[in-house]
This record gives structure tokens, sequence and C-alpha cells, in this order.
């Protein structure tokens, strides 16, 4: 194939429609049949509001199930058929780039070896596509604390002259004031430095990109002038826990089926989930400046999910949003426990229902409603199923504690009998459910048809054995998060903002005491139903054993799935094995490799700094690029003053507070005083 020959399906408009009218017709009529069945099975006694309010709820949960069930039967027939999205040009791989792009990587807080590990695999395996010239690198730091600044400059300094050699800068720039998160520090990016750049690919701390993505991504992006945004979906690895390893796999297995579905109906109108995604500056500049919501957080103030809205604000501006499953070599980790996963979704939860103020905004694209709708029901839907499930066991102990009256007060000739489908109910939860597992057995079976595919998951008995522990898994935590969810939507609705903290990316697992402190509400929650049930509705007991089991073992599950496999067993997986693990890529490789070399840390790192001149001095240079100092609390300017003479006069221990280390570091004639006091008599 020569360079020139260009690569190019296209897809109508009429096309879409068609696909979506398909996807909406199927899931309407689905869920229109169910809950007309539901109807027909409801107990007849039971009060006429409480009816209608499990057909409600009823009809919304399995819209929402059936959205995703024929979503992913389409994702799976796409597989099958092995082609491409339709509508995007392309050129061969070895077509030359004319773009200026910037790998963007914001970091908050994070650990910074691990940061720059990961950026030097990614340069390094840029330069094995020849293409390397063609992008810069640039960690956007919002960090505020002091020794984390402090280690991410001497990071930066110690690869600059690694990159240089590749043949590619690398540039680090910290914000002195954390103005909208990351979306702010995306935004600052773009406002000073976006001109220099066609493209930009934007990271998460824990993001790791093959070359060639990179360089397909570009490529893209120069031959589709009309695109805005490309997203190509992250795969999970590098779990070390047995939660994370449950997730990834889950990930590996499921996602492909997932993904390819929803990229088959949404087109080029699609998502971009902040992170391993390529956007066009221009479009960005000219159409991402995110509102400032009116009123208190949680639903005012700086927009949390800010993807979802910066897609739906391109998209609003006439620029294509994709979504490409087939891209690959894209990689992300996972929260490593229970907990730490529950922390970043009470964030989530909160930007998604800040959407709420956003979905009827002016002339947003249809698909961008439909966006921020799935999202909001992604979380509401957990206080729906639980409402659905406290209606129902109400209705039978009504039942118990107020016997059906037979006979009315005016005579009649036969018994009133109350009626329940007992029957009819037990086939419905069995569709429902069939809707909830199939896209996980369609994705198994996806990868079971392939040889290749299932090899490199350990073989048909260790995927498939996975499979059924991951289901196992699933059931016993499903309603845990329910619960942790169902309490998130109403604590934002009684207007607790949840903040922004770092995320816990390492493996330290859960204590004992730290489950109790979470799951112990689970916990009485579980045990009450389960005694309540057995005592009074024994009928009813294996009904409600699968919800009830997980909620009172919450807390040993919480910590056994925290802790870190044995390394002897999980060396070469079988159990939970994954095509990153049985034939790791180089890059993977190459990212672990260079964490694992990374210098131990200082004990005290603000005072080995002030005793390493060529650190102090770049520091004091790289604060040209930082920005005006912000202003100091006056407590802490004194307390700064005074420390700091004493330190210098007396030769008093230095110790300062976060925020005094912060003031002294924006102090270059203070900072010098304070390294020559540091200097060996």
């Amino acid at each position: 194939m020569s360079e020139t020959e260009i690569i190019f399906k296209p897809m109508t408009r009429r096309r879409i429609r068609l696909r979506r009218l398909v996807l909406f017709l199927c899931v309407t009529l689905s869920t229109i049949v169910a809950t007309t069945k539901w109807i027909t099975y409801l107990p007849s006694d039971a009060a006429k509001g409480v009816q209608a309010a499990l057909v409600l709820l009823f009809a919304l949960t399995f819209g929402w199930i059936a959205l995703f069930f024929f979503s992913s039967v389409a994702g799976f027939f796409t597989l099958l058929k092995n082609r491409r999205m339709p509508g995007l040009v392309r050129v061969p791989f070895g077509t030359k780039l004319h773009s200026r792009n910037v790998i963007l990587m914001p970091v908050y807080n994070e650990d910074p070896h691990a940061v720059f590990a990961r950026l030097t695999a990614m340069a390094e395996d840029l330069v094995q596509t020849g293409q390397e010239k063609h992008f810069d690198f640039f960690v956007i730091s919002d960090t505020t604390k002091p020794d984390i600044w402090l280690l991410e400059e001497e990071r930066f300094l110690a690869l600059k002259d690694h990159f240089q050699k590749l043949g590619i800068r690398l540039f680090y720039r910290r914000r002195p004031r954390n103005v909208a998160r990351k979306s702010g520090n995306i935004e600052d990016f773009c406002v000073r430095f976006g001109a220099g750049y066609d493209f930009m690919v934007v990271l998460d701390a824990d993001s790791l990109m093959r070359g060639d993505t990179l360089v397909k991504m570009a490529q893209l992006m120069e031959v589709n002038p009309t695109t805005g945004i490309i997203q190509a979906p992250p795969a999970l690895i590098n779990g070390q826990s047995r939660f994370a390893r449950l997730q990834q796999f889950a990930g590996h297995v499921y996602g492909p089926v997932i993904t390819a579905g929803l990229a088959w109906w949404q087109v080029w109108d699609s998502n971009y989930w902040g992170h391993n995604a390529i956007i066009r500056i221009k479009a960005f500049q000219d159409s991402c400046a995110l509102p400032i919501l009116s009123g208190k957080a949680p639903f005012g103030g700086m927009i949390l999910s800010h993807d979802f809205v910066e897609a739906a604000l391109i998209r609003r501006a006439g620029w294509l949003a994709w979504m490409l499953p087939e891209l690959g070599g894209s990689y992300e980790e996972c929260p490593p426990s229970l907990i730490d996963f529950a922390a970043r979704d009470r964030r989530w939860c909160q930007g998604n229902l800040q959407h709420i103020r956003i979905l009827f905004s002016k002339n947003l694209h249809p698909v961008s409603r439909i966006h921020f709708l799935c999202g909001i029901m992604s979380y509401v839907s957990s206080p729906l199923w639980f409402l659905f499930l406290v209606l129902g066991l109400g209705i039978a102990f009504w039942r118990v504690f107020f016997p059906p009256v037979y006979f009315a007060p005016v005579k009649t000739l036969f018994p009133t009998w109350p009626v329940f489908d007992w029957m009819g109910t037990l086939i419905l939860f069995i569709v429902s459910m069939a809707f909830l597992i199939t896209p996980k057995i369609l994705g198994g079976i996806y990868i079971s048809i392939n040889r290749r595919r299932v090899k490199r998951f350990g073989g048909h008995i260790a995927l498939w054995s996975g499979f059924l522990a991951e289901t196992v898994v699933s059931i016993l935590t499903a309603p845990i998060m329910m619960l942790f969810q169902t309490r998130f939507v109403f604590e934002i609705l009684s207007g607790f903002d949840s903040g922004w903290n770092t995320q816990n990316r390492g493996a330290e697992g859960t204590s004992w005491r730290q489950a109790f402190r979470h799951h112990a509400g689970h916990t009485v929650v579980g045990l009450l139903t389960i005694v309540a049930v057995w005592l009074y509705i024994p009928r009813l007991f294996w009904w409600v054993l699968p919800v009830a089991a997980g909620l009172v073992l919450s807390v040993p599950i919480s910590v056994w799935l925290s802790r870190t496999a044995m390394s002897g067993q999980h060396q070469k997986p079988r159990l939970f094995g994954i095509p990153t693990e049985t034939r790791p890529p180089l890059l993977l490789m190459r990212a672990n490799a260079l964490l694992k070399k990374a210098p131990p840390h200082f004990d005290d790192v603000f005072n080995q700094f002030l005793k390493d001149p060529v650190w102090l001095n770049a520091h004091i240079v790289l604060l040209r690029a930082n920005g005006p100092a912000p202003a100091v609390d006056a407590t802490v300017r004194e307390s700064l003053a005074r420390k700091s003479a004493a330190f210098i006069h007396h030769g008093q221990p230095l110790s300062l507070t976060d925020a005094e280390k912060i003031a002294c570091l924006y102090r270059p004639d203070l900072l010098r005083q304070l390294a020559l006091a540091s200097l060996p008599v």
C-alpha cells in the first residue's frame, strides 16, 4: 500500500439515524412489554400509589438495563465483522506527520517517579515510530504539597537531557493557583502555549499510550479536518490487589463488546472520557470555555465532570467526536480497593449529577443530551433499585402484619382474594438478569471463538473460570455499591460537597478497622434484612439472600479484595489473567522497569533541596514560568520569618509546615539565605 493511498468508507447520516432508531426502538419496545407484564404481576391488594411507584421504578431500571443490553449486542456483531469504524479518512501508518502535537500530563499531588517513568516509556516507544519530532511532552502541575512539587522538579531536571537525546522536548510548569482543577489547568495551558500546537493528547497520571497509537491518532486528526476529539478507550493494567485484578479482567473481557456497541450507535457523536484522547486545540479553544455554575457546590461552582461537557460543547460547535475501539495501545490503572473505588465514585457521582444543570442547555446535540442522561442514570439507578427493593419488601411485611381482608363490609357471594403472580415475577426476574449478564457472556464468547485471543487469557478454562469468579464477586459487591451510590446521591441532593482529593493508586490494602468504618452500616442493613425475612417471610429468604449476603459480608469482602495476591501465585497468572500479563507490551514492561529503578524518596525533601545548588537554582528559574506568587496569609508569613531567622542566625533546626514551605519556595532571596545557612561549617 502506497503512502499516498487514502482509506475511506463513507458513513451517511441516514445510516446513523437508522442505527439509533433500531436501538432505541428495541429498548422502548422491550421496556414496554416488560413493564406491561410487571403491571399484571403486581399484588392486587397493594395501595395504588405503591403500585404506581413500583411500575415507574421498574420501567426506569429495566429501560436502563435494556439500553446496555442492546448496545452490547450490536457491539458483539460489530466485533465479529472485524470492521473499522466507517466515516473516517485513514492513511497508511508510514505516512509522515506534518502537525505539531503535545502530550499533556496534568498532575495533582501524584507520585512524581511513577508519572515521569510512564512519560519516559511513552517517549522511548514513540521514537520507534520514527515520528517523535512531531511530539512534545508537557507536565502541567496543580500540586499543592511542597515536597511533591520539589520532587516533580527533580524528576524533570533528571530526565530533560534524556528526552533531548531522544529528539523530544520535555517541559514542566506548575500553576500557583489551582483554579478549576484539571479542566482549568488544561485551559490555562491552551491560553499560554496552545498556539504552538495543532493537537494535544490529554493523559491522566496513570495513563500509558503506545507510540504507534499516538501517531495513528495524530494522522487521523490531520486527514479529518472536521474532527475535534478522538477517544482511545483505555484498558486497565498493573492490577496488584484482588479488586484491581477483577476489574481489569472484566474490562478486558467485557470492555471490547461494550465500547464497540457504544461506538456503533454514537459514531461521530461520541463522548470524551477526560484522558487518553487527542483533541484539536483550535476546537477546544473556540468552544470549551466552561461556565461556572451559579450557586454553591455540589450543584454550583466549577464543573467536576468536565469531559462530558467539553465533548458536548465541541460537538455543538460543529466538530465531530469519535471513540475508536480499534485503536488499542491505550492503558490506565484501577483503584486498588472497593473503598478507593467508592471514594472516586463519590466525586464522579457529584460531577454527573451536576449535569442536570447542563442537560437542557441551548443547541446541544441530542446525543450529547443522551450522554448526560446516561451519566446521571449510572448513579441515580442505584437509589432507584434500592427504593424498588424497599417497596417490594414493604408490601410483603405489610401482608404479614396486616393480613388481607377477604370479606368486605358489604356482603359478597365470594371472598376477595389478593392476587400476586409469583411465577410471572420469577420469569421477569430471570429475563432482567439475562439482560444484565448477556453482555458479559458475549464478551467471553467473542474471545473464545478465536484461538489466539483465548490463548492470551490463559486458555478456555482460565477464561471461563475467571468469568464465573468475577460474576460471583460482582453479585456480592453490587449491593454494597448500590448502598454506597444511594448514599452519595442523597448526600449530594442534601448539599454535601465531595471536594477533589488525590486518588490512591497504591496497593496498601484495607485494614479491618477501615473496612468496619466504611461498611458497618452495610453489615447492619444486611443482618436486619436477613433476620426479619427469616422470621416473618421465610418464603422470601432465598430471594433476598443474594442481596443481603453481600451486605452482611461487606467487611471481610472489602478487606479480602484489597489484599495483594501472592507474587508467586500471580507471576504468570491463570485466574484473571489478561493479555498484558501473558504477553506484556514493551511499553508496559519498560514503564514498570523504570519505576522499579526510581531513586528512593528523600527523608526530608526540603532540606535535601536546600543542599543541592543545581536543584535550587533550577527551581528559581522555573518560578518565572509559574506566574505571580499567590498571596500568603499574614500568620504564615510571620511564622516563616521567625523560623527562618532562627535557622539562619542561630542554627536552630528548620521545621516548616506545608504552607510555610510553599511561601518560602516563592521567595528566591530567602531560599538562597537558607541554602547558605545549610552549608556545613
